[in-house]
């Protein structure tokens, strides 16, 4: 992951959270805990996808959240909520 960066745009928190991911190999990283505003915390586990530019050809990594369902991996595509898919979806 070393010649990947940081994608552009993020807010603060994600780039805390991936600093603190890499510089602990994932052993403080992984399991993030969530406080979503007027919910209870909860701690879901996250994982650093890394992807390559469809335009620039540059890699990119970017936090994500993940969980499990029927024996399978669930990785949500949002873009916080926005009406379009964040562009590694693409």
């Amino acid at each position: 992951m070393t010649d990947a960066k940081l994608a552009p745009n993020m807010p603060q928190w994600m780039v805390d959270h991936v600093h603190r991911y890499q510089e602990s190999g994932g052993t403080d990283g992984h399991m993030y805990t969530a406080s979503p505003p007027n919910l209870p915390s909860l701690v879901v586990p996250s994982l650093l996808l890394v992807t390559t530019g469809r335009k620039s050809g540059e890699r990119f990594i970017f936090p994500l959240f993940y969980g499990e369902v029927g024996g399978s991996y669930v990785i949500v595509a949002s873009k916080g909520g926005a009406p379009e898919h964040p562009g590694w979806y693409k």
